[in-house]
């Protein structure tokens, strides 16, 4: 398993060191650090990421509306703001990365901090002839944290993605569309299978029960005949019938015998064999 430092795991999650400590405190994540410093398990910290995207989206279900909030922290139309009532002085809002440090907890669970840390010099990267979102993609891809997506919501924060990331957004949707096609041919291949272990389980029990039922009958039969000498000459006369049509491999036209009884034409054939 996976072991990152404290450091690593606080730039996953979007918290800082002193909550990802408190988290260790806490019991929700635990130091595999025998000694030195803390280490706490990849996946669990990637859990824990999870669940806290989750419950953000759920709070806020417009993404688009709570990136132009975002943004607008990020880069206030006012870079100053009056203090006191009396207006006396002014504040100086922060802007950049400085801005953050204002920024809520959710916007870290569900964007990632190295979206948020993009998106916050975004006017810079744009001038310098780089793209945010590419800058945002790679940040994400060495600190494993959430990497942007194709919504509106990230071109709020990051604006036009470039061309390179239109075609990746196009790749990565191609392929999210074929797993779904492939787990669907495969859970349809599943119940397919599953119907037919069911059907032959049945086939196999209703089989079983014939076979029991064919036994009985003829345990019945070899029972009557020993009591009644007739009736065993004419199931002598009987197998010896069938016997010949097994041989035969056929059966006349005008036979309606089958597994529990002869056809009338055979029955007298039989009774007048066993008056003979």
């Amino acid at each position: 398993m996976d072991e990152i430092p404290v450091a690593e795991a606080a730039r996953r999650l979007g918290l800082t060191e002193w909550a990802v400590r408190k988290m260790i405190t806490a019991g929700r994540l635990l130091n595999r650090a025998r000694s030195g410093p803390a280490l706490v398990a990849a996946a669990d910290v990637d859990r824990i990421r999870s669940d806290r995207r989750t419950e953000a989206l759920r709070r806020h279900r417009d993404l688009t509306a709570f990136a132009r909030a975002v943004d607008g922290l990020l880069h206030p139309l006012m870079t100053s703001t009056p203090l006191g009532a009396t207006g006396s002085g002014f504040y100086l809002l922060p802007t950049g990365r400085d801005a953050l440090k204002v920024l809520p907890p959710d916007a870290f669970a569900v964007f990632g901090r190295d979206v948020l840390e993009a998106a916050a010099v975004r006017d810079q990267l744009r001038r310098d002839g780089a793209c945010p979102t590419c800058f945002a993609h790679m940040a994400s891809r060495v600190h494993q944290t959430h990497p942007p997506e194709n919504g509106q919501a990230y071109r709020a924060l990051l604006g036009e993605p470039c061309p390179v990331d239109v075609r990746r957004f196009a790749e990565q949707t191609a392929e999210r569309r074929r797993t779904a096609d492939r787990q669907r041919q495969a859970d349809t291949a599943r119940r397919a299978e599953a119907e037919r272990d069911h059907a032959r389980a049945e086939f196999s029990a209703a089989h079983a029960a014939a076979e029991t039922a064919a036994q009985r009958v003829r345990s019945a039969a070899r029972h009557l005949a020993t009591l009644d000498p007739q009736i065993a000459r004419e199931a002598t006369a009987q197998a010896r019938r069938r016997g010949a049509f097994k041989a035969a491999s056929r059966f006349p036209d005008w036979c309606t015998c089958d597994a529990d009884r002869q056809c009338p034409r055979h029955a007298a054939a039989d009774r007048r064999a066993a008056r003979r």
